[in-house]
């Protein structure tokens, strides 16, 4: 199966209860997207090897091709489910922001 960011936004709707996309848009998440794939480069680059011509530039759209191997789709929508939830203030004072900011730590480390 092909992963592409759209399927990375949709994986992390489900844990912020945001499947009919009520509460944030897809451009708001796809940023979010965007942005953990450049970690991701900046701590591993050696994952995006054979990419040279097309690396992560933070501009990718839904429908582009997710750039890691599947085992990082998961890693990706945890941090994007992290950064929607920090802008939920009761989910940042819960500690459900943090636990989500914690899961893509442990998968992507320097």
């Amino acid at each position: 199966m092909a992963f592409t960011y759209h399927s990375v936004v949709d994986l992390a709707r489900v844990p912020i209860n945001d499947v009919n996309k009520d509460r944030y848009s897809d451009s708001v998440l796809l940023l979010f997207a965007n942005h953990a794939t450049l970690q991701i480069f900046k701590r591993r680059p050696d994952l995006f090897v054979g990419q040279f011509a097309d690396l992560p530039d933070g501009e990718r759209s839904l429908n582009d091709a997710f750039p890691l191997p599947a085992e990082y789709v998961q890693t990706v929508a945890d941090y994007v489910t992290a950064r929607a939830e920090m802008t939920d203030d009761e989910h940042v004072n819960s500690g459900r922001a943090a636990a989500f900011m914690q899961l893509f730590e442990a998968e992507s480390p320097l």
